[in-house]
């Protein structure tokens, strides 16, 4: 529990650091310049109305793995957001995602913005 609150108070404290680190990294070509502010959960699109399903891939591989599930969820009703964390996966995923699914980039691990994330999208189901 001491080592959660650390890491919490941590993530935190800097936060404020975040967009000249996402703007270094985006320099590196590790983060897309234009979609940083996803990276500090600000929504890259409006939330669609209905039922939305929350699902997160780190990686291409884990990504495209999760297309299956999401033709699914959408067959029945369901809109789906999808999220992942590099650069790669993001550009395999906008590309290949149906109608009625979304791409945005996972918020960084720091409480003001997975809140700002989750208080926009308000996910019915997360997996």
């Amino acid at each position: 529990m001491f080592l959660l609150l650390l890491y919490r108070i941590a993530t935190t404290a800097l936060s404020p650091l975040a967009r000249p680190l996402l703007l270094w990294r985006a320099r590196l070509g590790k983060e897309d310049a234009a979609r940083l502010d996803e990276r500090m959960g600000f929504p890259g699109a409006a939330r669609p109305s209905g039922p939305l399903v929350w699902l997160h891939g780190a990686s291409v591989g884990e990504g495209l793995s999760l297309l299956p599930l999401v033709d699914r969820l959408l067959s029945r009703g369901f809109s789906a957001l999808v999220t992942t964390g590099t650069t790669g996966s993001a550009q395999v995923l906008c590309e290949r995602l149906p109608p009625g699914a979304f791409h945005q980039y996972a918020p960084l691990d720091a409480r003001p913005f997975v809140a700002r994330f989750l208080d926009h999208w308000r996910p019915d189901v997360a997996h």
